[in-house]
């Protein structure tokens, strides 16, 4: 009996031993590796981190430690935990800046905060610093599958940038405050003159300068429209200027693009 109840007491103590060991122990680095990029490649996000963060704890010398760092960092990016991607991706482009990982690091990094970029009308500093890191990165590995994709995600946030000015303009506008709107689109046009937002903003200026009856103004924004941005639907919608009769020619277009908040508006 007692010998029962000793055994017993040890075999319970062996299992809260077991139980309080830590995760993976006796596993070698080549196992623990394996397992959790089989978690990753599963899509099961919370192991492959688990895992990945005690092989670089446990073993810092690992030879293929870049490689389980990077993992670490698009299992983060995958999972929808960018800040925490933008934090490891930094961590392999600062200490491997050699490794032939690190330009998909650089790009980790474009996407990472370009994931964190809002709706247009919010704080746009993510914007700001996906635009800037991926143009960087786009200068830097031109030619490169990861310069192309890093440059066309640069467009995309200044295409937004410049669309959250946009509708700055229009609120003024709208609100016949037109001194700020005709600043903030004349703005826009110096930051931003070769995205998809330019030409519906010289066309705002047509109607302030309309407004105004600044006819030089008038004149010169319908050239810019017309000789700048010649497919834009708002260069289409204008029939090129007769000599003398500029603003008439500028009053007489078709009304705005749906969309663009003016369809109606009255002077």
């Amino acid at each position: 009996m007692l010998r029962s109840l000793a055994a017993g007491a040890l075999a319970g103590l062996l299992g809260a031993a077991c139980a309080s060991a830590p995760p993976y122990s006796g596993w070698s680095e080549d196992q623990l590796f394996a397992h959790a990029q089989r978690a990753f490649e599963d899509g099961d996000w919370d192991e492959a981190r688990r895992a990945f963060e005690r092989l670089l704890i446990t073993s810092p010398g690992f030879s293929r430690a870049v490689e389980a760092r990077h993992y670490l960092a698009r299992s983060f990016f995958s999972d929808g935990e960018y800040l925490s991607a933008v934090s490891e991706f930094t961590r392999i482009v600062q200490v491997y800046p050699d490794d032939e990982r690190t330009p998909d690091a650089w790009m980790g990094l474009c996407r990472s905060y370009a994931a964190m970029s809002p709706h247009p009308q919010r704080d746009p500093q993510y914007t700001i610093q996906a635009r800037t890191t991926c143009r960087n990165v786009a200068g830097d590995f031109a030619g490169t599958p990861q310069g192309d994709s890093a440059a066309a995600v640069a467009l995309e946030m200044q295409t937004k940038l410049s669309e959250k000015q946009y509708q700055e303009g229009l609120f003024y506008l709208q609100r016949e405050i037109l001194e700020s709107a005709e600043h903030v689109f004349l703005d826009l046009l110096e930051a931003y003159p070769e995205t998809e937002v330019a030409p519906r903003a010289v066309a705002r200026l047509i109607e302030i300068y309309t407004e105004w009856d600044w006819l030089d103004q008038v004149e010169e924004f319908t050239a810019r429209l017309l000789e700048s941005y010649p497919d834009s639907p708002e260069a289409q919608s204008a029939n090129p200027p007769a000599p003398g009769d500029t603003v008439g020619v500028v009053r007489s277009r078709a009304p705005p693009p749906p969309g663009t908040g003016l369809e109606g508006r009255s002077r």
